[in-house]
């Protein structure tokens, strides 16, 4: 039996036409999902980023609370306040205290390189004293 050329060609450009369509499709399904990956990773992003947000408001909203508590037996939201803050401005009066301690100018000078020069000043005369 004799192929036609014409039917093997015919077959070559439907085989052609179905791969370019499957092609096309994968494509198609492709853009679908990355479309929906980035929704979600955008939501995610969202969701996570509000979180911390949330948090403060939270914690803000408690000590509020606490002033408001203190306050009714005190008489006065001014020394309820004055007592939910101090924890906070004793530890700031403290950090503040260490960072002026860390950044006075004694601390900027190089203590590590004073100490190697001695060093090697006191080797440089014992080996050439010897």
């Amino acid at each position: 039996m004799r192929q036609h050329p014409d039917g093997t060609l015919a077959l070559l450009v439907a085989a052609l036409r179905a791969g370019a369509a499957h092609i096309e499709a994968l494509l198609e399904l492709a853009r679908t999902e990355t479309d929906g990956n980035i929704r979600a990773i955008v939501s995610l992003i969202g969701i996570v980023g509000t979180i911390p947000i949330l948090l403060i408001v939270i914690f803000f909203l408690g000590l509020d609370a606490v002033v408001k508590l203190l306050a009714v037996p005190l008489g006065s939201e001014a020394p309820a306040a004055l007592i939910v803050a101090a924890p906070f401005l004793i530890v700031a009066l403290l950090l503040g205290w260490l960072g002026a301690r860390r950044m006075a100018l004694s601390n900027l000078e190089p203590w590590r390189t004073w100490r190697q020069v001695k060093r090697d000043a006191r080797e440089i005369a014992r080996t050439t004293g010897a």
